[in-house]
């Protein structure tokens, strides 16, 4: 593939991403949905007095709550008192419906220790009958945050050494298309476990929203491990490049998983944190690598490097 063509693909895509982002993409310091990392997460305990068929959860992490309604009956959710605050629903009979409810965004607000806890109570009508959903809202202890940034700083120390001191060599290039395709998986998975936390959003939806616009950098780290490992001089440009978008877009946007407690990712808090350490520091590690490379100018032939 030339040069032209590389460039034609890569601005098709940059294209798509530029007309599909902007009503999709979350605000900054989020994941998938507008979900966001935070020190603490609301747990539905009960419903006083208890209704058969109304099933009331916490969802997302605790960043919503939601009403399975097999009452036969409506259910409505009481604002705050004086509150001028509207979109709390009212579910039919047979009807669901998630909302952020002032009451827990009021109680995550506030800053406790670790390990404290905090009640609150939302007021239901169903059938004109007063209910209450009792919760508390949780702060679990952070992660060991200066570990997750070591493993970053890891994580961007090994490409870019290899980049270094195997820049103009076989190895070198294997090293630089590798850590590309590492930083890639990475991100991928990253998003691939944000979009599955929202309820009731399109899935396809909610991957443009975790990626954002480092989505680019999917095609770009592709193209350019591709064209390393080919010889091509514009390999480590388009690996510099995939590097540095994914560590910009992640840096302010999921950075705070690793320091944050309560991670919105399916598969588990501690994988996340080591996927975003991969993707910050390695898309470093790259561009660190990628340079190397270029400074060395014109890359050896596949058939003629040296060992």
């Amino acid at each position: 593939m030339g040069v032209g063509r590389v460039v034609g693909v890569v601005a098709v895509v940059a294209g798509l991403v530029v007309l599909l982002l902007p009503a999709t993409a979350a605000p900054a310091g989020a994941h998938a949905g507008g979900l966001s990392s935070s020190s603490s997460e609301a747990v539905v305990l009960a419903v006083r007095p208890p209704v058969p068929g109304l099933d009331v959860r916490a969802v997302e992490f605790g960043a919503r709550l939601r009403v399975d309604n097999g009452t036969g009956s409506t259910v409505v959710v009481e604002p705050v008192p004086g509150s001028v605050v509207s979109g709390l629903p009212t579910v039919a009979p047979g009807g669901t419906a998630s909302w952020a409810d002032p009451r827990i965004t009021a109680a995550a607000a506030a800053e406790r220790p670790a390990g404290d806890v905090s009640t609150w109570a939302v007021p239901l009508l169903v059938d004109d009958r007063p209910v209450t959903v009792h919760g508390e809202q949780r702060w679990p202890p952070p992660p060991p945050a200066g570990l997750w940034w070591a493993a970053a700083a890891l994580a961007m120390l090994v490409p870019a050494v290899a980049g270094v001191l195997g820049a103009g060599r076989r190895w070198g290039r294997y090293a630089l298309a590798g850590a590309t395709a590492v930083v890639i998986a990475a991100h991928l998975l990253h998003v691939l476990g944000s979009a599955g936390v929202p309820q009731d959003q399109p899935y396809a939806l909610m991957l443009l929203s975790a990626a954002g616009y480092a989505l680019l950098g999917w095609p770009l780290g592709a193209i350019g491990a591709w064209q390393t490992l080919r010889g091509s001089a514009v390999g480590p440009l388009l690996c510099c490049a995939a590097g540095g978008l994914f560590a910009v877009v992640i840096a302010p946007i999921d950075a705070f998983t690793l320091v944050d407690a309560v991670v919105p990712f399916s598969w588990g808090a501690d994988l996340d944190r080591a996927l975003v350490a991969l993707t910050l520091g390695g898309g470093l590690g790259v561009v660190v690598a990628g340079v190397a490379a270029l400074r060395r100018g014109q890359l050896p032939a596949p058939t003629a490097d040296a060992p």
